[in-house]
């Protein structure tokens, strides 16, 4: 009986300190001079504004300023810079390639045939000793210009190059068709990268306006709480919620900008089409 006595005594006591620690920082808050108001809000500036710049300066450092004011080209320039990236380009030189080796196997017929020929260029001296009766000998000399040509053609044909000729060309057209497709399908999949960015920033371009206004609302809002904390309408948990949701608006916008941003620029290394001007 002694035991439950003390228990009740003690809960009742620990469930009136808490009830009365709320009361007594009312209380507390109440007797609060204008210059102690003044010097508390001051010290929640300062500590808002080392917030600020170590989060979000640091954030958003490279940020344009008049990033969500940006206007964005229409799609299709975006779409028409897709042939111009390195990848698509490479599949591009396949393709040619490959038809380039076509048409020499088209022409290999000519090596069928065979030509020859050859020219010859030459002047001689002649010298000869004539004879009538066998005692008097004379000497006799021409000179003269020769030339000699020669001319040839042939023809040879492996029966093995003959039969397979169609299947080789054939087979050359079925590895054409397969680069173009596979062309084909890198520049659909590089166009849908390029889709995807482009609606990405199209979509944060229309929600960071909202962001800005918001951020700015809760900006306005904080110089109407801060007076009226001043003046002693409003204590300091009222302050520090509102301070604490004109916090998370800025958060919240910094951090629209900077997705913004690598957004930009992940389009810009998709098309090579530059946005942000420098």
């Amino acid at each position: 009986m002694i035991r439950r006595y003390i228990t009740l005594i003690y809960c009742s006591a620990t469930l009136s300190g808490l009830f009365a620690l709320p009361t007594a920082v009312v209380a507390q808050e109440q007797t609060m001079t204008r210059e102690e108001r003044i010097k508390a809000l001051e010290r929640l500036k300062m500590e808002d504004a080392r917030w600020e710049t170590v989060t979000v300066m640091q954030t958003g450092k490279e940020v344009p300023l008049e990033i969500e004011n940006l206007e964005l080209p229409p799609l299709s320039i975006f779409l028409d810079a897709v042939i111009e990236n390195a990848t698509v380009r490479r599949a591009q030189s396949q393709v040619e390639q490959q038809k380039n080796e076509y048409r020499i196997e088209k022409r290999n017929w000519w090596n069928y045939f065979r030509l020859n020929g050859s020219y010859a260029f030459g002047r001689f001296n002649s010298l000869n000793e004539n004879s009538e009766t066998l005692v008097d000998w004379y000497q006799s000399t021409s000179v003269g210009t020769r030339h000699t040509f020669n001319l040839g053609a042939s023809i040879s044909i492996g029966l093995g190059d003959l039969f397979n000729r169609p299947l080789k060309l054939k087979n050359y057209r079925y590895n054409i068709e397969q680069l173009q497709y596979t062309q084909d399908e890198v520049m659909e999949e590089r166009k849908l990268r390029v889709l995807e960015a482009y609606n990405a920033v199209t979509e944060q371009l229309a929600t960071i306006k909202a962001k800005a206004e918001t951020a700015a609302l809760y900006n306005a809002q904080m110089k109407i709480s801060e007076n009226n904390f001043i003046q002693g309408k409003i204590d300091i948990i009222s302050l520090s919620l509102e301070r604490a949701r004109r916090t998370g608006a800025v958060t919240n916008y910094e951090q629209s900008r900077v997705a913004l941003h690598n957004s930009i620029v992940l389009l810009e290394m998709l098309t090579n089409v530059r946005i942000i001007k420098e």
